[in-house]
C-alpha cells in the first residue's frame, strides 16, 4: 500500500479494460487519479466505485487522446482537482486485423491517431507539467509483443507499437538530457483478456472462447494474461522502486517472445 503516495495519475483507456484495472489499483497505493477517457457512462461508474474507497481521489475527464486541445484541457483538470500532475499513463489503443494490403487510409490514420500520436501528445503534455514542479514522477505506454515481433495481420497496430518503443527511447533521453526528474517507459504486453480481445475475436469470425483458446496456445506459459497483469507493471514503472529504469520497454508476455 502507499506505493503511489500524494501522486497524481492520469490514465488514459481509464473506463475499461486495463486503464479501469490500472487506475483502480493506483487509486489503492494511494494515488489520485484521473480517468481519461471517452466513454462517459463508463467513467462515471468508474470514478464513482473509487470513490466508495478513496473519496475525493477520483475524477473523469472527457479525451478523445488524438486531440491536443483534450490533452491541454486533461492536464488543467488535474491541477485544478489535485494540483499537480505525477503520472501519466498512455493506455488508451485501438486495433483492426488488416494486412497490409487490407490497410486502408481510414483505419490507418485511425490507428496512428490513437496509437502514436495519442502516445506521443501524453508524452509532450505529461513532461510540460510535470517539469513544473520537479518532484520524481514517470510516463508508461502501452507498447505491445506485436511491434517486437510483428504480425501480418495487425499491420498499422504493430507499427504504432513498434513507434512506441522508440518514442519512449526519446522521450527518456530527453528528459535525462535537460535534468527533469521525470522517467520514461513502456510496457509491451502479450495477449490479454480485455474488450479489446473481444473485439479482436469478433473482426476474426471467431468466438472469445476459440479466440483464448488459440492465443493462449501462443503463450508458452499456457494462457492468456489478466489486466491486472498489465496493472501491476505500470504500478512498478512509475513508482520510486523504478528510480534506476528509464527508455526501456518491459514484455509482460507469458514468454511470447522468448519463441
Amino acid at each position: 500500500m502507499d506505493r503511489l503516495k500524494n501522486k497524481v495519475a492520469i490514465i488514459t483507456g481509464g473506463a475499461a479494460g486495463i486503464g479501469e484495472v490500472t487506475a483502480r489499483l493506483f487509486a489503492d497505493e494511494g494515488a489520485s487519479v484521473v480517468i481519461a477517457a471517452r466513454n462517459e457512462k463508463n467513467g462515471a461508474r468508474v470514478v464513482a466505485d473509487i470513490e466508495k474507497d478513496h473519496p475525493g481521489k477520483a475524477i473523469f475527464c472527457r479525451m478523445d487522446v488524438s486531440r491536443e486541445e483534450d490533452w491541454e484541457k486533461c492536464i488543467a483538470a488535474a491541477k485544478d482537482a489535485f494540483g499537480k500532475v505525477n503520472i501519466v499513463v498512455n493506455n488508451a489503443g485501438i486495433s483492426y486485423r488488416e494486412t497490409v494490403v487490407e490497410t486502408t487510409m481510414e483505419t490507418w490514420n485511425q490507428t496512428l491517431a490513437v496509437n502514436q500520436q495519442g502516445v506521443f501528445l501524453g508524452m509532450k503534455y505529461g513532461i510540460q507539467a510535470m517539469a513544473e514542479h520537479g518532484e520524481p514522477s514517470a510516463i508508461v505506454s502501452t507498447a505491445s509483443v506485436d511491434g517486437l515481433r510483428g504480425d501480418s495481420v495487425f499491420f498499422a497496430y504493430c507499427a504504432t507499437k513498434a513507434a512506441v518503443e522508440a518514442m519512449t527511447k526519446c522521450a527518456a533521453l530527453y528528459c535525462c538530457e535537460n535534468h527533469l526528474n521525470i522517467r520514461v517507459n513502456a510496457v509491451a504486453p502479450g495477449y490479454i483478456l480485455t474488450p479489446m480481445a473481444e473485439e479482436d475475436a469478433r473482426q476474426n469470425g471467431q468466438t472469445i472462447e476459440e479466440y483464448c483458446a488459440e492465443s493462449a496456445a501462443m503463450h508458452p506459459i499456457g494462457h492468456l494474461g489478466k489486466p491486472l497483469d498489465i496493472a501491476y507493471a505500470y504500478l512498478y514503472m512509475v513508482s520510486d522502486e523504478a528510480a534506476f529504469t528509464t527508455g526501456t520497454t518491459l514484455a509482460v508476455d507469458g514468454g511470447y517472445t522468448c519463441k
